[in-house]
């Protein structure tokens, strides 16, 4: 499979981190930086127009009630051209199972017939979760691909060995390095 048409979109949050404590760059975002640079492809960030607060319990309230809610926040940046994609990497964090509703925001707002969706998902305990399996149900025209769980203290404490996994991970879906 050719990288032309891909795409690397992921939601990061730094600041107070479950399991890592404060980080100044989130999981999901040096995981967009390796992926990106692996396969010379653009990033767009996933990031909601009113932040998350740095405090890990208050984030995790607001983004609680967004799920209960079932909201789909406001994004900051302008929708990336999905003119040419046909491919996207998208880096998320497992909450509670699920993925965070400024993600479902992106993908609520652009076309996703035939478009192939690979799953990168940072956890401490919980792997993939159902993002899987919701992504399918939630975009019964993309293709949603098999996906790669990798744990965030890994991200913050061995990226070298977190780059590796992305090399096999991406080799093993037809990705050229």
């Amino acid at each position: 499979m050719s990288n032309r048409g891909t795409f690397v979109a992921f939601f990061s949050r730094s600041g107070e981190n479950y399991k890592v404590g404060s980080i100044e760059k989130g999981n999901g975002r040096i995981i967009a930086s390796i992926v990106s640079r692996l396969l010379a492809v653009p990033e767009y960030e996933i990031c909601k127009a009113d932040e998350y607060p740095e405090d890990y319990d208050e984030c995790s309230k607001v983004a609680r009630e967004e799920q209960r809610n079932n909201e789909r926040p406001r994004l900051r940046y302008p929708l990336p051209d999905m003119s040419d994609m046909n491919s996207m990497i998208l880096v998320y964090p497992n909450w509670w199972g699920d993925l965070p509703m400024p993600v479902y925001s992106l993908l609520d707002s652009i076309e996703t017939k035939g478009l192939k969706i690979f799953p990168v998902c940072t956890h401490e305990e919980s792997g993939l979760g159902m993002t899987e399996r919701i992504l399918m149900q939630s975009y019964p025209d993309a293709s949603v691909m098999k996906g790669i769980a990798i744990r965030g203290t890994a991200v913050q404490n061995d990226p070298e060995g977190v780059e590796e996994n992305l090399r096999t991970y991406l080799r093993s879906v037809g990705f050229t390095l």
